[in-house]
């Protein structure tokens, strides 16, 4: 749990001359394994870009994995996570950090007034969005990077202190488990659902909602292959029911995330064993992993 009033590590730009961020090549050097980063086609203008070494980007990149920022919500849009299941390591819990390439108030950091979001219930956990194992992999030093770098304000969304757990928490092992064994290897992008009706809480609007997708190469038909997912906290944060009961996971079609995040996922929507089950599945949620669909 992080307590009210932690006090976030400082960090200078040049901290971060040597991250390569997400690297879209990961699951394959093949064209068709490729897994690019999503784009966001509903609202272009609210992507928050930045100068970086030279060029103008939307793209803060970290050790493993990319996180690209929503201007009006100061939430990240998504972050998107190289995930090795054959180097992994841990680490101890490092302290949170405000990213210095974009600005302070870009950022929802908690702290004093208006916007003390974080803390303590009924405040908000800092809920990351790249899990903070994921990036935690290879050599040593890379390794100590990914950990730190989950630690980013630009990572963290508020969410309920209990919500990420269960299938959720599991998700990115369970399609480590079910990759080409000498890969083993999956691209993860995670993010909040940004509803202009989502609710102001301590001064920030929480999202409600929450999606992710993940892309590998499967076991069986040694294809790439793309499954999405939707979590809520709607019941716990406002008192409503959302489609399913809160804190728990479903399973939706990459194109059904597209629809609710105004997102582009280029081919992997069509890379989706969902849409002949989906009837099958209805609306309920995942009781058990050996429910989700993967080809």
């Amino acid at each position: 749990m992080t307590h009210l009033h932690e006090e976030a590590a400082e960090a200078v730009v040049a901290d971060y001359a040597d991250r390569a961020g997400y690297d879209p090549a990961f699951v394959g050097p093949e064209p068709e394994l490729r897994v690019d980063l999503p784009t966001m086609v509903r609202e272009p203008g609210d992507v928050l870009a930045f100068e970086d070494r030279g060029a103008t980007t939307s793209e803060l990149r970290y050790e493993h994995f990319s996180v690209t920022m929503s201007r009006a919500r100061r939430l990240c849009l998504w972050s998107a996570v190289n995930v090795s299941g054959t180097q992994r390591e841990s680490a101890r819990r490092a302290s949170w950090r405000i990213d210095p390439r974009i600005a302070r108030d870009a950022q929802t950091t908690g702290g004093e007034g208006a916007l003390d979001v974080f803390g303590d219930p009924p405040k908000f956990a800092r809920g990351h969005m790249t899990r903070r194992q994921d990036p935690i992999w290879g050599e040593p030093v890379r390794a100590a990077l990914g950990n730190k770098d989950s630690m980013h304000y630009t990572n963290a969304v508020p969410q309920m202190q209990p919500f990420n757990g269960g299938i959720w928490l599991g998700l990115e092992d369970y399609a480590l488990a079910h990759t080409i064994e000498d890969r083993m290897r999956i691209c993860v992008f995670t993010g909040p659902v940004l509803d202009e009706d989502d609710p102001v809480r301590f001064g920030v609007q929480i999202p409600l909602v929450f999606w992710k997708v993940i892309a590998f190469v499967h076991d069986d038909t040694g294809a790439l292959t793309a499954t999405g997912y939707l979590m809520s906290q709607a019941t716990f944060v406002t008192g409503q029911e959302f489609v399913f009961g809160a804190h728990e996971t479903a399973q939706r079609r990459v194109a059904e995330l597209e629809g609710l995040t105004g997102l582009s996922f280029g081919p992997l929507a069509a890379l989706d064993p969902l849409p002949a089950h989906a009837e099958e599945l209805a609306a309920g949620p995942l009781r058990d992993f050996s429910q989700i669909v993967l080809v």
